[in-house]
């Protein structure tokens, strides 16, 4: 007969390893996912009051000066 996958203490290290890399992985996809809306948040970062910008989903935002009171 087979013998099938069994425990080996071989294999703890192996596992570790593996939950160790998913770990990561989870970070990087969720910096990944949420990195984009950092940029939305500081639209107009480099602009005074007297300007509004509109991010866009690629590219540079889209600024328009308000007209002067």
């Amino acid at each position: 007969m087979k013998k099938w996958l069994q425990w080996n203490p071989d294999r703890n290290g192996t596992i570790r390893l593996l939950l160790i890399l998913a770990a990561i992985l989870g970070v990087f996809a969720a910096v990944v996912i949420y990195a984009p809306d950092i940029n939305y948040r500081n639209a107009n970062a480099s602009f005074g009051p007297d300007w509004q910008c509109t991010p866009q989903a690629q590219g540079d935002p889209v600024c328009i000066k308000k007209p002067a009171r």
